[in-house]
């Protein structure tokens, strides 16, 4: 193949002399991806001369030598039974640099109708990588280059799971790479790797397969990895189904990974036990992944925090363990519950309940320290427009009860304590200043309204996530060693403290009183701290929340406010330099103003 091809290039012109072959040279392979069926066979051209004769779809040539460097080569694509450039169904001009390494994959739709995406946005293309390398660095390293060539797949991330430096942490290798793309070397150790596919937020697996670099003997290698095929075949005149395939720099057949059932799903954990003997807890983890021997989880876990969501393994056993946070070990575990977890579902823990044996009303004999499990959680919601909001009872001393939204009826009926919503997330608009609601806590025959909550959605910036919203805290704290009083709190799918909804001032379920009063901040912009001015007629909850411009809360400062004027001072030390949304809520006011850290 080498021959014919300086051959072929020698006759089409395109070496002017012996001088310039050794001079002016480069290295080229060529992968055949475009999955049309159109294309299954194609001949490659260089002007008039035939390149390479019927490369079939998912075949590579060999490293190919002595390339023209220096000078445009109109590179022509031609079906495989063409006789002729004049047949190509698409042409590029290539002009590669002396002595680079490089590398064309073939991708795209030829036909015109019979593939989603298609042709018009999918056009034939060539993606070419001109900075290869021959070899890893070293023999216990394996470098891998990643092209994204699925036409119909969307944006993706590809993941080592439980490889990382914190095994539940997404090990992401490739952030973000869209079709068409390629993502660089990626300079692995020599092991055998489980490569998950995985959406663009490295939340939910799309498929896993199997790279076994150590077993395969590949130490030392440089080798191309193509995402290839169609994510939905039907789609696309059920052509090939998408999958990762190697090229060797030998060429040949491109090599599919296997295969294999995903081995991780994702978990949240969130502390909502108000027994102040578990104000903090440590939380170890033990599983075949991570050996005999249990790992602390999360240190000093405390009461009104959430963890963000994680991987966990899936198909083998899964023991979570709760100690107090003075642990140095799993001995010491309070509780302890064993899972097999499914990689088709998606976790959320609440931790609740009673760890005292005296001094709550009802006791840990009537409502015991638990963990509450819900197996569809949602990082994101269903809708991009919307919040889906999962609420769940976990106030051990209140009764069942109905939640309504103001303006949109009653969303939870009957809720008892330990249980979840029973029809699930509520799927909330909250792309405009309209999804910001009032949630009415209500005895279950909606007569009476136990309290009230600013719920604003909008303002919070958590349009397009799923969230929790967990009743916490006791009724009455005096039956309860003085405990934290009941309210609800929100729980952020990048975990963190609890957002609590402020209290909410009600003379009925359809009326609820309103003074809007400003609120004064200052200095802006800030170094290290920042005053919140605030003028009210009566005592009042305020809660002040520094969110980032995606709406991630990084501060929140909770603060009972009295009849005149009130100065809150929050502490913002720790902030980068930037601009930040600071949103004040208090009655039923919600006050926002951009913040600026020097």
């Amino acid at each position: 193949m080498k021959n014919l091809i300086t051959k072929s290039l020698i006759a089409a012109g395109l070496f002017a002399s012996a001088t310039a072959i050794k001079a002016q040279t480069a290295s080229l392979q060529i992968i055949h991806n475009c999955a049309d069926a159109a294309a299954g066979t194609v001949d490659i051209y260089a002007g008039t001369t035939l390149l390479v004769n019927d490369l079939q779809f998912r075949f590579a040539t060999p490293t190919l030598t002595n390339i023209p460097a220096g000078v445009n080569i109109v590179v022509g694509v031609a079906p495989g039974t063409s006789t002729s450039s004049a047949q190509s169904i698409a042409t590029f001009t290539v002009n590669f640099a002396p002595n680079s390494r490089n590398i064309v994959i073939a991708d795209g739709i030829v036909s015109p109708t019979g593939y989603n995406p298609s042709s018009m946005m999918r056009p034939f293309t060539l993606n070419t990588f001109t900075a290869g390398v021959a070899a890893a660095p070293n023999g216990t390293t394996t470098s891998l280059l990643v092209h994204h060539g699925s036409t119909d797949a969307p944006t993706v991330d590809i993941v080592a799971p439980f490889t990382g430096t914190n095994p539940v942490v997404p090990n992401i290798l490739v952030n973000n790479a869209p079709y068409g793309a390629y993502a660089g070397y990626l300079n692995l150790p020599t092991a055998n790797y489980k490569i998950q596919v995985r959406d663009q937020n490295a939340e939910n697996v799309v498929a896993e397969y199997s790279a076994p670099l150590q077993t395969l003997g590949l130490g030392g290698a440089a080798l191309t990895v193509v995402a290839s095929g169609f994510l939905t075949p039907s789609n696309n005149s059920n052509g090939p189904a998408f999958g990762l395939y190697v090229a060797a720099a030998t060429g040949g057949s491109l090599i599919p990974l296997p295969s294999t059932p995903a081995s991780s799903t994702r978990l949240q954990a969130i502390h909502n036990c108000a027994d102040l003997a578990a104000a903090q807890v440590d939380v170890y983890f033990q599983s075949a992944t991570t050996g005999p021997n249990a790992v602390k989880l999360i240190d000093n876990f405390a009461f009104r925090t959430a963890s963000p969501y994680i991987d966990v393994p899936t198909a083998q056993v899964v023991t979570l363990s709760i100690a107090p946070p003075t642990s140095t070990s799993v001995a010491s575990a309070i509780a302890s519950y064993t899972y097999n977890l499914s990689p088709s579902s998606k976790y959320q823990l609440i931790a609740n309940g009673i760890v005292s044996p005296t001094g709550y009303t009802p006791s840990s004999a009537t409502t015991p320290f638990n963990l509450a499990v819900y197996a569809t959680a949602r990082e994101r919601s269903i809708n991009a427009n919307n919040t889906d909001v999962l609420v769940y009872h976990g106030a051990t001393d209140a009764p069942a009860v109905n939640v309504v939204a103001q303006g949109s009826g009653t969303v939870v009926t009957n809720m008892a304590y330990n249980t979840f919503n029973s029809t699930g997330y509520l799927q909330l608009p909250s792309n405009t200043t309209a999804g910001n609601y009032t949630l009415h806590v209500t005895n279950t025959a909606g007569t009476a309204t136990v309290a009230s909550y600013s719920a604003p959605l909008n303002t919070l910036g958590t349009t397009g996530l799923g969230l929790s919203v967990v009743a916490s805290g006791f009724l009455t704290p005096s039956s309860n060693s003085n405990g934290p009083a009941f309210g609800l709190w929100a729980a952020l799918p990048t975990g963190g403290n609890l957002v609590q909804l402020p209290l909410v001032s009600t003379t009925s379920i359809n009326e609820i009183t309103s003074e809007y009063v400003n609120a004064n901040v200052f200095p802006n912009p800030n170094t290290n701290q920042v005053n919140v001015t605030i003028n009210t007629k009566e005592t009042q909850l305020a809660t002040a929340i520094i969110t980032d411009l995606s709406g991630r809360v990084l501060i929140q400062v909770n603060s009972e406010i009295n009849a005149g004027e009130n100065t809150i001072t929050i502490n913002t030390t720790e902030l980068n330099a930037g601009l930040y949304i600071l949103n004040v809520y208090h009655g039923n006011v919600v006050e926002q103003a951009k913040l600026i850290k020097e």
